[in-house]
């Protein structure tokens, strides 16, 4: 018997998240219509902050399949303190919190149905949204359902286990509520 440890297997080098010009290009007339329906205000600000961050997240979702935190992480710290500094109430907290245990919640029941990734991004929908969260995550979830039928209905051999992402069904129901309802 031997003292001798045997090293770690080398982690994998984490890929660093490269976004497509089109990406900026749509984040940046997102950040645009906000100062253009706000004014130059705090809440075109995070408007653009928030709105921005979802066009990332929904098309690297789209793109690879995984909702990056090096977006979601500061963007729902940064939204959620610029709300509350806005306008303070604990509104952005509690719906970003119910929101965020919603999705745990479906996310324990069926694991596979919905990523840790989705689960994140209903905190930022929430501090982003405040009590508008409701309707943007139903809104959200009614047009991907609509995709998983037309999917089925259109893909032979496409069923209940077919996997897409949410991500974009979600940040494009949130920034269509976004503009409406504030």
């Amino acid at each position: 018997m031997t003292t001798e440890t045997v090293p770690a297997p080398a982690a994998e080098p984490k890929t660093q998240l490269e976004v497509k010009p089109i990406t900026w290009v749509v984040a940046g007339v997102g950040a645009l219509l906000c100062f253009v329906r706000f004014g130059f205000s705090g809440d075109a600000v995070v408007g653009s902050i928030f709105v921005g961050s979802l066009v990332v997240i929904a098309a690297t979702d789209l793109e690879r399949r995984i909702i990056p935190d090096v977006v979601l992480v500061p963007a729902s710290i940064v939204v959620l303190l610029l709300n509350i500094a806005l306008h303070p109430k604990f509104e952005w907290i509690i719906a970003g919190a119910a929101a965020f245990a919603f999705f745990f919640v479906v996310a324990l029941i069926n694991p596979k149905g919905l990523g840790m990734g989705d689960v994140k991004l209903a905190f930022l929908i929430g501090a982003g949204l405040g009590w508008n969260v409701v309707g943007a995550l139903i809104l959200g979830m009614l047009g991907a359902a609509v995709y998983a039928v037309a999917l089925v209905l259109t893909r032979p051999g496409a069923g209940a286990k077919t996997a897409f992402a949410l991500g974009p069904f979600l940040s494009g129901a949130v920034i269509v509520v976004f503009f409406l309802a504030r």
